[in-house]
């Protein structure tokens, strides 16, 4: 609706801002109310008034009437608050309007097109009008008017409303072309442009700030060379900063240059009252900068010295030097003017405004505490000495940097006028310092963060040091008093100042101030002040303004000074930059106050009929909004607040069916959301618990009518074919007609819910079945896509896999074609579901924290306590720092949610240090394609150079024995980046480094020909068959890509083979050949799968028989064949039974082997003591099988190997077959385990076996053995000694003298055959 419509004539409204106070009203008086605002406030640096001239000082001074005493407190002018008047206005002019209802509505319908208008004329200068006024220095000294320079009106001095916002600023000049010499051709292009963009943009606060920066520098070049007057482009900087003062706040640094520019350009006494004004501005607004503060009493200080140039005491402080030359008019006024006390004035506000800064607060501190000795100096009375007493003593007091030189000055203040007392004095000053000092030493090594971002110019780094800073602040404990409200307010403070365009910077010190206020009870303390700084420096953020209205409200503010803030954030049209979003936080601000004010206990029928058009007049208006930015696809707020606030004012108006009506126009819009319809049911429900016995008629004896219209709502609902989640309405609806209907309707809901029950399950069965075509789609269109780029998997291969083998055996297959690619992760299970989505199990790279400075005594059980109640810790590792002062740890917890809990400890004590708690991302290093015998050891040397190695893991074999990768784990994330230059190293034998930062959520599913369904498994093979034979056979089927059979020891067929076509689809119509013949047997063919038989590792090496293999591993082959060598079925003729006999008298098992050891390493270890036959690893035995040529080699290994350490702790035992087979699969974890779980791993840990001495020959079976001789028959022992060992025996150490050939030997023997070889 349109509200001009509900005005009369005479009440038509105006373009001006509504008055902050209210006219004499003829309506009801309300109850007096106590505004918070005027009550004392702990924030003083947020709420002292900065000292400024009185308003006729200067004309008394003329007139020569003033006396020192008039510039006591009432002519230096009190700030006033957000309700009172101008000293001068008296009261506001009131409007045309009989009653302040009618304002009321005057002020919201020129609300509803002041937005258009102020788009239209954004682009000017605030206007002269806004500046000038009757208590402004313009209107003082007239001559003033002349300068470019803004005049500081009462409304900038008074209340904090009415500074800031302009209801429509001129339009700005067209763009012209700037010429300086103080400035290079780049700059004023710069200019020109930047001129151009804002008269499109004027609400682009960056480029207003880098604007008046260029022109700032051009002026302070000028001021080099030439008079600072006569700069060229002067007046483009004072228009640019009056054109950005008049829609922002200028910030920190832009007033400190307008006061340095001003005070180059101050040449008359106007001149230089004009820079009082605007350091008076400046400290005003941007309240608590030491560098505005040091500004403003630097040049109050030059004026006096000016103005009494007799006056030595003063000779030597200050940065400003004096200028004279002034007129004796001039001379006269400003020694009235420029007075000592007036000067104190402004140096005791800085001091008190800056003091909690504790970084720089000593340099607005030493200068006040300077003249104040001075003066002391001239008048040294009892009273003054105890006054300077007590303010060295607050000082002491206060954590400041500079305490040792404090206490210094107020040593050297004690010896001059107290000496007396001196050591009493300063071993209690002493005393009560020593809180103050341990404050400060807590937040040093926060000042020290700020202060190094701040030399690096890394703003990024600086803001997230103040956010730290705040975090840690507010995490001190109040029940400790380790909380202090000033502290904290102050670095907010510093903040904001640094900061003054981020919204959340402000919003956080708004919040702040509200708990402070709300929570913990301090009355004494409002954010309505922080909000209106904040509103003027951020004023597109729609949540600043909500909370500013919301705050003016809970201070009691009257109405008109409330529908001003509600004016000036809609106004201007800067909303809008934030979005649409940003307009509908401060319009639903503003109906929920009017919705309230309707129904307080003193409000009237004018205030209801103000809030109900004021509702409506702001829905309409968002609605336009909306469509006029969006088009007709804008279908209201997703979350309907405004409307959902009027329904609540008519059902508190018991409109109930105007409400009703409100819900059922939501339903075109929002009747597809269940919360909609759950809400729309709750709000009948409540309306019809108010009326049930209202309308029951008392004297009939009736009973209540039934919640009818609630049960319609759940019917409707059901009703609507696209309800997001109609289960949930069925469900109430159920119950509610249980709870609430008679049996008939009872039924009928029923029958409702059957039926809408069978229309939801076929409607999910369809959205299932979409979704299913829709995934079949995007995976069909996936691998089409993967078989068009063949490259692509190439690429990602010399990436992330392991490099190939150099060779390949006799069956042609290649690594390429298997299933074994390097994976990028941990060990997890094989046994994963290949179509699952890759899960990260564990994510050790984003789950790691670094705890740096450490005391060098903690100990791991320490620091698990300490941060135990961040969540559970899965490892641990503590490390010494070179220096041996402190100590760093890793620290791994079981998710990312646990590392942010861990960083709240940063800079918390631990055993009375502060520890820096740091994200140990981006520290991991992958390593692959390493030479196969490179252990920790090569790793270690490899790497050290780049920095400390925390760690160094090898994954596990137990399910694929051709892993060979390895994660290196650095101290710091800069190390793990310098170390990946080592990426692409050329290592020889076609081998090259693969070194990268290891990233879990990079992980790539499993490739290969089994992953991809291509290879097939056949059983049942005739021993005959060859590899030709069985391609011969499937060729049919397609093309071909290898064919692997598994054969024994001594090469024959074990009846097992793989092989691999092109494609999945080939492969699945080889599966034809399943139980069809082949040789003399029938097949048995299946698709591969990730068998764990077909990851045991055989490395054949050579062979018994004539024909011999490659000394290169060849693949991996099936557990089939540990029977045939650890137990041996002995076959009943006696040919099998010798050659199996034979076979164990030349194998040994290596016991106690970790998972992470390849063959390759195993066969390097075992083969300097003889030819090799083969080596099976047995990871999940932790062992190794060895078989050498002969026996003799078995004895030497037994000796060489028998307590050799292959790994850090981890000792070899040689031992049988038999024995390795006891064992079980190493239990590996580093995940630190307490309670239960400790017991079980306990448990699980297994201790070394016994070590027994090999048996002599010729005794019996178990008797006590000889040197070099295996217990059980497998060494030298028995008739499984051959000539061929003994031969070998004798060659290598020679005959005992009188020993018969063959014959078994002692140790007495073993003893002289070593003595005869050492020549003894």
């Amino acid at each position: 609706m349109d509200i001009n419509l509900l005005l009369s004539p005479q009440e038509t409204p105006r373009a001006n801002p509504a008055p902050s106070v209210k006219p004499a009203s003829a309506k009801k008086p309300r109850k007096p109310r106590t505004s918070k605002v005027n009550q004392p406030s702990p924030l003083v640096h947020t709420t002292l008034p900065p000292p400024t001239l009185p308003q006729n000082a200067v004309v008394q001074a003329q007139n020569a009437a003033p006396n020192s005493s008039a510039m006591g407190p009432a002519a230096l002018g009190v700030r006033m608050s957000a309700s009172s008047t101008s000293p001068s206005d008296g009261v506001r002019t009131s409007r045309q309007p009989s009653t302040p209802g009618m304002d009321t509505l005057a002020d919201l319908a020129s609300m509803q097109h002041h937005q258009q208008t102020a788009r239209a004329n954004a682009g000017g200068l605030r206007s002269a009008e806004i500046y000038d006024h009757s208590t402004s220095s313009a209107a003082i000294l007239p001559a003033l008017q002349a300068m470019s320079r803004p005049t500081v009106s009462s409304q900038l001095r008074g209340g904090s409303y009415d500074m800031a916002m302009t209801e429509g600023p001129a339009e700005t000049a067209s763009p012209r072309r700037y010429s300086t010499k103080a400035l290079s051709e780049t700059d004023l292009q710069t200019v020109t442009q930047l001129v151009e963009y804002l008269a499109a943009n004027p609400f682009s606060y960056d480029s207003h700030f880098q604007l008046i920066k260029i022109l700032h520098q051009g002026l302070s070049n000028h001021s080099h060379v030439h008079s600072p007057a006569s700069y060229d482009l002067l007046q483009d900087l004072q228009s640019a900063r009056e054109t950005m003062s008049s829609r922002f706040a200028l910030g920190e640094d832009l007033w400190a240059d307008w006061i340095q520019d001003q005070t180059l350009l101050a040449s008359s006494l106007e001149d230089r009252i004009s820079v009082m004004e605007i350091c008076a501005k400046a400290v005003e607004e941007e309240s608590g900068s030491t560098k505005l503060w040091l500004a403003y009493g630097q040049w109050m200080l030059s004026l006096y010295k000016q103005a009494h140039p007799h006056d030595q005491r003063v000779s030597g402080i200050g940065t400003i030097p004096a200028r004279h030359g002034w007129s004796e008019e001039d001379s006269m006024v400003a020694r009235e003017v420029f007075s000592w006390p007036q000067m104190m004035d402004v140096w005791k506000c800085a001091e008190q405004e800056t003091r909690w800064r504790i970084n720089d607060s000593h340099l607005v501190w030493d200068i006040w505490t300077e003249l104040l000795m001075l003066e002391l100096a001239s008048s040294p009375l009892q009273e003054a000495i105890n006054d300077t007493q007590y303010h060295f003593i607050n000082r002491l007091q206060t954590p400041h940097a500079t305490w040792d030189q404090t206490f210094q000055a107020y040593s050297n203040f004690v010896s001059r006028y107290d000496n007396a007392q001196y050591e009493v004095t300063m071993v209690t000053a002493n005393r009560l310092g020593l809180n103050a000092k341990q404050t400060y030493s807590l937040r040093e090594i926060r000042e020290f963060e700020i202060m190094r971002a701040g030399d690096k110019n890394d703003r990024d780094a600086e803001l997230k040091a103040y956010n730290d800073y705040v975090d840690w602040e507010l995490s001190q404990s109040r029940k400790k008093h380790s909380f202090k409200f000033e502290l904290a307010n102050a670095v907010y403070q510093r903040a904001t100042l640094r900061f003054p365009s981020n919204s959340v910077l402000w919003e956080g010190y708004a919040m702040f101030l509200v708990e402070e206020n709300t929570t913990h009870r301090r009355r004494d303390i409002s954010a309505l002040q922080i909000l209106d700084k904040a509103t003027r420096h951020c004023p597109w953020s729609g949540s600043l303004w909500s909370q500013f209205l919301l705050s003016a409200e809970n201070n009691n503010l009257p109405f008109p000074d409330i529908g001003d803030i509600k004016h000036k954030a809609t106004s201007t049209g800067l909303l809008d930059a934030g979005g649409l979003e940003e307009v509908l936080k401060v319009s639903t601000a503003w109906c929920g106050f009017l919705r309230r004010r309707a129904f307080h206990q003193d409000s009237t029928d004018e205030d209801m009929d103000v809030a109900e058009v004021g509702i409506r007049s702001a829905i309409e208006d968002m609605d336009n909004v909306g469509r006029t930015k969006y088009g007709t696809e804008y279908q209201g707020d997703p979350e309907y607040r405004l409307e959902k606030i009027y329904i609540r004012y008519l059902t508190q108006s018991r409109n109930w069916e105007g409400a009703r009506e409100s819900w059922k126009k939501l339903i075109l819009k929002r009747g597809d959301s269940y919360e909609f319809w759950l809400r729309f049911y709750l709000w009948e429900m409540n309306t019809w618990s108010k009326l049930v016995y209202i309308e029951t008629d008392p004297n009939g004896g009736g009973r209540p009518f039934k919640p009818t219209e609630a049960t319609k709502v759940l019917q409707q609902a059901l009703r609507r074919p696209n309800l997001d989640w109609p289960e949930k309405i069925i469900e109430i609806l159920q119950h509610h007609c249980e709870d609430n209907e008679d049996a008939e309707e009872l039924q009928s809901s029923v029958a409702q819910v059957w039926k809408a029950t069978r229309a939801v399950q076929k409607r999910r069965e369809n959205e299932a079945y979409a979704a299913y075509e829709k995934a079949q789609a995007e995976a069909l269109q996936q691998q089409q896509g993967d078989q068009q780029d063949p490259a692509s998997f190439e690429d990602d291969s010399q990436i992330s896999s392991k490099r190939k083998r150099e060779d390949a055996d006799e069956t042609g297959f290649s690594k390429r074609s298997r299933p074994d690619v390097a994976e990028s992760t941990e060990t997890q299970l094989e046994e994963q579901h290949l179509a699952a989505p890759s899960i990260l199990k564990r994510d050790r790279e984003n789950a790691t924290v670094v705890v740096k400075n450490l005391p060098p005594e903690t100990t791991e059980t320490r620091l698990r306590q300490y941060f135990r109640d961040c969540g559970t810790i899965n490892s641990l590792t503590l490390m010494s720092e070179a220096d041996g002062r402190s100590a760093t740890a890793s620290i791994e917890f079981d998710s990312k949610e646990d590392v942010l809990t861990a960083q709240t400890k940063n800079m918390k004590t631990l055993d009375d240090r502060a520890i820096e708690v740091q994200i140990g991302s981006g520290s991991t290093l992958y390593v692959c394609n390493f030479p196969p015998v490179a252990d920790e050891t090569w790793i270690r040397e490899k790497f050290k150079r780049y920095g400390e190695i925390v760690d160094i893991r090898f994954p596990s074999l137990k399910f694929d024995t051709h892993r060979r990768f390895c994660y290196v784990q650095f101290k710091s994330s800069s190390d793990t980046k310098s170390a990946t230059e080592l990426d692409g190293e050329d290592l020889g034998d076609d081998l090259k480094l693969v070194a990268k930062l290891s990233d879990p959520g990079q992980k790539k599913p499993r490739e290969g020909a089994m992953y991809d369904g291509r290879e097939l498994y056949l059983v049942n093979l005739d021993r005959n068959t060859t590899r030709a034979d069985i391609k011969q056979a499937f060729k049919r089927y397609g093309h071909i890509e290898s064919v692997r059979v598994l054969t024994r020891v001594d090469g024959t067929s074990r009846g097992i083979a793989y092989v691999v076509f092109r494609s999945k689809d080939e492969a699945e119509a080889a599966l034809e050949m399943n139980l069809t013949t082949l040789g003399n047997r029938v097949l048995n063919v299946s698709v591969s799968t990730n068998d764990k038989l077909k990851r045991k590792q055989n490395q054949i090496i050579t062979s018994t028989s004539t024909s011999q293999r490659g000394t290169t591993s060849p693949p991996p082959h099936t557990n089939g064949d540990t029977h045939s060598v650890a137990s041996p079925a002995l076959p009943t003729n006696l040919a099998g039974q010798s050659k199996f006999s034979e076979i164990e008298s030349r194998t040994l098992a290596l016991l106690n082997i970790p998972d992470t050891v390849n063959d390759a390493r195993i066969r390097a270890l075992t083969e300097p003591y003889g030819e090799l036959v083969k080596v099976s690893l047995r990871p999940n035995h932790q062992g190794a099988i060895i078989e050498y040529k002969n026996e003799a080699s078995v004895g030497k290994a037994s000796l060489a190997l028998e307590g050799h350490e292959i790994a850090p702790e981890r000792k070899i035992r040689v031992g049988t077959v038999s024995e390795m087979n006891q064992q079980k699969a190493e239990y590996r974890s580093d995940r630190i385990a307490v309670g239960a779980a400790a017991k079980t791993i306990n448990a699980q840990l297994q201790g070394p076996a016994p070590i027994r001495r090999p048996g002599q020959p010729g005794t019996r079976r178990g008797g006590k053995g000889g040197l070099g001789i295996k217990r059980g028959g497998v060494g030298l022992s028995g008739s499984r000694a051959t000539k061929d060992g003994e031969d070998k025996d004798a060659e290598m150490n020679g005959t005992v003298e009188g020993e018969e050939k063959g014959n078994a030997k002692s140790n007495a023997d073993f003893k002289a055959m070593f003595l005869k070889k050492d020549g003894v």
